[in-house]
């Protein structure tokens, strides 16, 4: 075997890798771009009536990442940029959505190999399971299948830019290009919060793997809170209040936050065995870890993974601190689990979730590292004849470098077509909703979010049996719910029964009131009843929190309706401008002219709206009557 291309210039090498990245993520991630809008990808792309927009770009800066809902403490202005500009450039559709994610992917794959290439510098005449260490890890980076949720899930591209504007900050604090390091840094923040976790890594990988002294590291740092106060500036324009962080997790999200410390901290030791469970036979993937899918442990004796959990910890904290130890391989593979893992281990403080996949992306990259690291280590000892394992067992002989190349690359080969398999057919489950909460319910009977997802599948299609019967499990699992007690709602909306139906909604927003879909239904509800008024508060509500065209347009003829024409241009004005270019605004603003009797005007957006292909009798009829009007 010819091993020559490894001797290849640098820059070769480089453009070698990253080819190769791009390539191989859409080979495995391909079959993705075909997926829908999923889960959050509606309520945060789909729905955003701000991303459409191109007056809002630069509002998106001091927005929060929920439009208009601060209280939930989440600001990424730069992943929310990143949306806008994908749509005006590639349109509505999540292929191009899907696209990007995998670019980014890639490119966050390639500064995995870049990083590991400078932090294991070559030696003279190094082994060749070493030289291969940089390729091992960017190769288990690229196609772990935990990485599939924040790759084929749009919403996941928080992740992904987080990922490389951190990469990107500790490859430039590492080459002493501040500046870089800097603005990278600054970026990262602006994709996800997560990102400070960033800074402990440096500060760790330079006063300990590479042995810079404590003063200089610590004085280096300073260069970090000048972007740190200017993230810190805008994240309390756009959150206020809430600048220091969520606090609107409920008990379905994470159980975790209103659970006592001692179930807290044991609980979260099985999380962190289900993690590693997950890095290393990733079979059992799910996008749902809500309530009541993973049970809570009261007695750490009880749970052998909470056990299992503690000692890996344990483990790693010794790895780090351990003056034998700190200084392999091993460690700094840890550095680079451990502190991501932290920020969202729920040991620290209560995060969003309980457990989630797409929060394992930057921890996996320790992860690759770990495996890369120990797979050199097993392959050098074997050729040098020392007893391990694999000697003992006597697959090949201790002596051979032949037979240790042999062994690792087979191994390699073979984690390779696993990782690569699973994940092209994990990919599939995040087509669309159904396929989707149908796998997820595979992995677990019990979780709620799972169960109403799929009462609404079979809502969607009609099945109002079925929805019955699922909605009755969600009631046994948990009724005080929000999402539930709306689908309730919608049930006997479909029966006629209104009084029930506007209990459920009224319950569904008592329990959530920025419920935006109960908000929906109930103005919905109100306009069958001739109830107009009470219908058109609804709907305010409703494009406060997601100002789409549909919804702002229901509300400006709810408006026209009851002879408020006035408050219907006002609210047009606001989020189209006075000159709207599309075909039904201009016909509702024409609509509201017509209504107020100011027939000139009237005939200036209808005729437009006509020319723009709407040609529905009302407006042939009100053009007909209005110039009639203005002719006298």
């Amino acid at each position: 075997m010819n091993f020559q291309f490894i001797n290849f210039k640098k820059r070769h090498e480089l453009w070698l890798v990253l080819i190769l990245s791009l390539i191989l993520s859409f080979v495995i991630f391909g079959n993705g771009i075909t997926g829908e809008f999923v889960f959050d990808d509606v309520t945060v792309i789909q729905n955003r009536g701000d991303l459409t927009n191109p007056d809002n770009f630069f509002n998106l800066f001091i927005s929060p990442y929920h439009q208009n809902m601060p209280k939930t403490g989440l600001y990424r202005p730069l992943t929310m940029v990143s949306y806008a500009l994908n749509y005006h450039i590639f349109g509505p559709s999540p292929a191009s959505f899907h696209v990007i994610n995998i670019i980014i992917h890639a490119l966050n794959s390639f500064f995995v190999f870049l990083l590991v290439k400078y932090l294991f510098p070559p030696k003279a005449d190094p082994p060749l399971a070493d030289k291969f260490l940089p390729y091992a890890t960017f190769i288990l980076f690229l196609l772990h299948p935990i990485h599939t949720e924040a790759v084929t899930s749009i919403v996941g591209r928080a992740e992904l830019l987080s990922f490389l504007w951190s990469a990107l900050t500790i490859y430039f604090s590492l080459k002493d290009k501040k500046t870089l390091a800097g603005t990278s840094f600054l970026l990262a923040l602006a994709s996800k919060e997560s990102a400070l976790m960033v800074l402990p890594i440096i500060f760790f990988t330079e006063w300990v793997w590479l042995g810079k002294k404590f003063y200089n590291t610590t004085i280096k740092f300073t260069y970090f809170s000048i972007p740190l106060v200017a993230y810190s500036i805008f994240r309390y324009l756009a959150l206020g209040q809430y600048f220091t962080g969520d606090i609107t997790t409920t008990l379905i999200e994470n159980p975790l936050k209103f659970a006592d410390w001692p179930e807290r901290i044991f609980t979260s030791a099985k999380v962190l065995f289900m993690y590693w469970e997950r890095l290393l036979w990733p079979i059992h993937l799910s996008a749902d870890y809500s309530y009541n899918t993973i049970k809570l442990v009261t007695n750490v004796l009880n749970s052998w993974q909470s056990i299992i959990g503690f000692a890996a910890l344990f483990f790693m904290i010794a790895v780090l601190i351990l003056p034998r130890t700190q200084k392999s391989g091993l460690a700094l593979g840890v550095t680079i689990f451990l502190f991501p893992y932290l920020i969202i281990s729920n040991l620290i403080f209560p995060v969003g979730t309980i457990m989630g996949e797409r929060l394992m992306y930057f921890p996996s990259f320790g992860f690759a590292i770990i495996s890369a690291f120990g797979l050199s280590k097993l392959s050098r000892s074997q050729a040098s004849g020392k007893r391990n394992l694999a000697s003992v067992v006597g697959y090949w002989p201790p002596n051979s470098g032949r037979a240790s190349l042999l062994w690792s690359g087979s191994l390699i080969i073979a984690v390779i077509c696993f990782y690569g398999i699973r994940t092209f057919v994990r990919n599939n489950d995040w087509q669309n909703h159904s396929t989707l909460f149908n796998s997820a319910l595979k992995e677990s009977l019990d979780g709620l979010i799972v169960s109403n997802a799929l009462a609404g599948i079979h809502i969607r299609v009609s099945e109002w049996d079925k929805a019955k019967k699922q909605l009755e499990v969600s009631r046994s699992i948990y009724e005080n719910n929000a999402l539930l007690q709306n689908l309730l709602g919608i049930v006997a909306d479909h029966e006629g029964n209104y009084p029930l139906a506007e209990e459920k909604y009224k319950r569904s927003l008592e329990l959530n009131p920025d419920m935006t879909v109960s908000n929906i239904n109930l103005g919905e509800l109100y306009l069958k009843q001739g109830r107009f008024e009470e219908a058109g508060q609804h709907f305010l509500k409703v494009i406060n929190f997601y100002a789409t065209k549909e919804h702002i347009l229901r509300y400006a003829y709810i408006q026209i309706t009851i002879g408020k024409s006035d408050e219907a241009l006002a609210i047009i004005d606001k989020y189209f401008g006075s000159r709207p270019l599309d075909g039904d605004t201009l016909t509702a603003a024409g609509t509201a002219y017509f209504v107020k009797k100011d027939y000139k005007q009237a005939l200036t957006f209808l005729k437009k709206a006509k020319e723009m292909g709407n040609k529905e009798l009302d407006i042939e009829k009100m053009i007909r009557i209005a110039e009639e009007a203005t002719s006298h």
